[in-house]
Parts: structure tokens; C-alpha cells; sequence
């Protein structure tokens, strides 16, 4: 989304919109899974700019080697990357 804006699509943003949808109704109904996402934060960063470079065909150094956001940003409906 960020790194390729004009290829942005409605289909990009609804997936994003619904992912962070689940994300946020699973720590409703279970609380305590909190604690286990802060903990797989990085590792789930590392994995998706390996798979960000190959559905863009972007160089993996394109993308930052550590998350720019904050997991409280990442599960907010009203913040996409400008």
C-alpha cells in the first residue's frame, strides 16, 4: 500500500480493513492473546516484507528492515500509510 501508491486499489484497502478487523475482534473475545502477538510482532514483520517484495517485485531493501508502526497503528481502521 505505502510503497506502491499508484497501484493502490479498493481491494488493497478492504483487505486491510478486514484483516485488522479480525485482528481486533480475536483480542476482544480473548484478551489474553495480547501478550502473544506483541511477542510474534517482529518475527510477523519479517515475514511479510518477504512476501511484500514478492507480490510487488520490489528489492526486500525497499522496505524497512524493522516495522515503522506501532501494533496499535496496525489495528486502527482510520490509519493507512500515506
Amino acid at each position: 500500500w505505502e510503497f506502491q501508491p499508484l497501484e493502490r486499489k479498493g481491494g488493497w484497502e478492504s483487505s486491510i480493513i478486514e484483516h485488522r478487523s479480525r485482528i481486533r475482534d480475536a483480542l476482544k473475545d480473548s484478551p489474553s492473546l495480547k501478550p502473544y502477538l506483541e511477542s510474534i510482532f517482529a518475527e510477523s514483520y519479517t515475514e511479510a516484507r518477504k512476501r511484500a517484495r514478492a507480490e510487488t517485485g520490489l528489492l526486500l531493501e525497499a522496505f524497512p528492515s524493522q516495522c515503522p508502526y506501532k501494533l496499535t497503528e496496525l489495528t486502527d481502521s482510520d490509519i493507512l500509510p500515506q
